[in-house]
């Protein structure tokens, strides 16, 4: 049977400035480090049929951006990030032995290929025609936990704006920002696949969570 999968773009905060857009008196650019960061989102099995899937965990491991920093006025650092589709990891073992009987079952080659072959495939995230996720935005705003970032997601050919949670932490090398929420595929403008009249079927939420690293464009990478 063919595996099901979903999919989302991951909102962070890091990234770089709008596209184009050169640092102003105070502001400072930072890259991502992505071996320092983590990035990855759940997606659920759901329908008549969900016993026949599995649950998935999608890993992006290779991304790249900059964070156009203002430490003075954190409200005016802007950023941008670019996630390559076809870079991104389905069920990685070690991952999925971290998240609990949910994720207890174990995907075949054949399923994780199956899977990533819908997920790139034209029904979902048509990799021939879009072949990077872009994420563009400001912030954070608000009061330190409470922080908010404002963010552009195109992807598919479309764009949505949403305010997701962060957490900005500044430190002398660099910054980091850490966050977790849930999003509805309709919150993307996307319908949930599904197979077999939906008696399979991916679960409408899904669940993120990230912590990014950033650091001066000269320094070393960080590692795991």
């Amino acid at each position: 049977m063919r595996r099901w999968w979903c999919w989302l773009v991951v909102p962070i905060w890091l990234a770089a400035g709008v596209a184009g857009a050169q640092p102003t008196d105070g502001q400072e650019i930072y890259r991502i480090d992505p071996a320092a960061s983590d990035v990855h989102w759940l997606v659920y099995k759901a329908g008549a049929l969900a016993r026949l899937g599995h649950n998935h965990v999608i890993s992006a491991r290779e991304f790249s951006g900059t964070v156009t920093l203002d430490r003075a006025e954190l409200t005016h650092s802007h950023f941008e990030l670019e996630i390559p589709v076809a870079s991104l990891v389905i069920d990685d073992p070690a991952m999925r032995a971290g998240l609990g009987d949910d994720f207890a079952s174990v995907p075949t080659a054949d399923d994780i290929a199956g899977t990533r072959k819908n997920m790139l495939g034209d029904r979902v995230l048509d990799a021939q025609h879009y072949p990077v996720l872009k994420l563009s935005g400001a912030g954070p705003l608000g009061e330190p936990g409470s922080q908010i970032v404002h963010v552009k997601i195109e992807l598919v050919g479309h764009s949505v704006e949403l305010d997701l949670p962060t957490t900005v932490v500044l430190d002398s090398d660099g910054l980091e920002a850490r966050g977790e929420f849930d999003l509805n595929h309709s919150d993307l403008g996307l319908k949930p696949f599904s197979v077999m009249m939906g008696a399979l079927q991916v679960a409408e939420k899904m669940q993120f969570f990230y912590r990014i690293r950033a650091v001066r464009p000269d320094a070393a990478p960080l590692g795991p």
